[in-house]
């Protein structure tokens, strides 16, 4: 059951992203980490320590995409709020625990750093009734603690949300289009995910398939996820764009057709359509999908840079200035979206190109 806080909206942008069933990093709690004098000198302290495992846990769901909007499970979204309440009222370690022993809080764990001669061992264990057998270990140095750390966070993930950490990987290959630590997380996930989540799962696999030019190979895998659950709608519009990065306009624009049959709400099929329109010369129609889009996700940043680039094809560049900047504002973070900004900003005020250089 989704969080009942999720409104429709969210939901829709939710579905345009790669990500949607994963753990909230927010609902991983990193009790404590008792570490060696050792680390202490260096600054890191039990606290701190705990402190920068857990942000290591949040950048990789922040580098997944967390800005699709969180979808978690009751049970999570129950856990999630019973750690609020401790921290609000200050219940005593004694109430925590007894939090952490009913299942309260079912994704806590801590650990411990020993020191053995030059080399470090990071261990950690679950606390919560489904983790007790839990345990992981990191080996790194006193001159590396971070570099543990790290990698205990991955190790982490790979367990309790092996989906996730492969879309981390597919996010980090993606310019490099080296998929080779994708695929096999994309592997892992087959055993280790659950079942909800594999058709995502195929879906991720056959888009690297398609980013590496290997078309035929990733409708295979999208007609896998599409088997195995006929309600998803993404493998559907990806398949779409295979097909229309072949040229083959008219066949990509039925699968788009398929995909909102499937989902309404999908502004991402949208796009595609209109992307495919615009390739096929049929500009005011095109004008029409991207406008539709727009008002269904106002707030998805890749829908208004879509748009923006549209308009300023069509010499609108004040209107693709304004989809622009909502882009960049809506996601700060995307270099494309600065970029274009910066372009368009020149080509309404050409003197700007002396104080803002690419």
């Amino acid at each position: 059951m989704i969080d009942g806080f999720v409104t429709l909206p969210a939901l829709a942008i939710g579905a345009f992203f790669t990500v949607s069933f994963f753990i909230d990093p927010s609902t991983i709690v990193v009790d404590k980490i008792d570490v060696p004098g050792a680390m202490e000198d260096k600054g890191y302290n039990g606290e701190v320590t705990a402190e920068r495992f857990s942000d290591a846990l949040a950048h990789i769901a922040e580098s997944a995409g967390t800005n699709r909007g969180n979808l978690v499970s009751e049970e999570r979204a129950r856990a999630k709020s019973v750690e609020a309440l401790t921290d609000w009222f200050g219940f005593a370690r004694p109430i925590r625990a007894a939090q952490v022993a009913l299942g309260f809080l079912p994704y806590t764990f801590a650990g411990e750093v020993v020191e053995d001669k030059d080399k470090l061992f990071l261990h950690v264990r679950g606390q919560s009734p489904s983790f007790y057998h839990f345990e992981i270990v990191s080996e790194g140095t006193i001159a590396d603690p971070d570099g543990m750390i790290e990698d205990a966070a991955f190790k982490l993930m790979r367990h309790i949300d092996p989906y996730m950490l492969a879309v981390y990987h597919f996010r980090r290959d993606f310019r490099t289009k080296d998929f080779t630590q994708t695929f096999k997380e994309l592997d892992h996930c087959l055993v280790a995910a659950p079942k909800e989540q594999i058709p995502w799962v195929y879906a991720l696999w056959g888009h690297a398939l398609f980013r590496l030019g290997k078309n035929e190979q990733a409708i295979i895998k999208y007609r896998q996820a599409m088997l195995l659950d006929p309600t998803f709608p993404r493998p559907m519009m990806r398949w779409g764009e295979v097909l229309a990065s072949e040229g083959k306009h008219d066949e990509a624009i039925n699968r788009f057709k398929k995909t909102l049959e499937i989902e309404p709400r999908y502004p991402e099929a949208l796009v595609f359509w209109a992307k495919s329109l615009e390739a096929k010369g049929d500009l005011a129609t095109a004008r029409s999908k991207y406008e539709d889009a727009a008002h269904m996700a106002p707030d998805f940043a890749r829908v208004r840079h879509s748009y923006g680039k549209f308009l300023e094809s069509q010499g609108e560049n004040l209107s693709a200035q304004i989809e622009f900047r909502k882009a960049y504002d809506l996601d700060r973070g995307k270099k494309s979206y600065t970029q274009s900004l910066r372009r368009i900003q020149r080509k309404i005020d050409p003197a700007l190109s002396e104080i803002a250089p690419l």
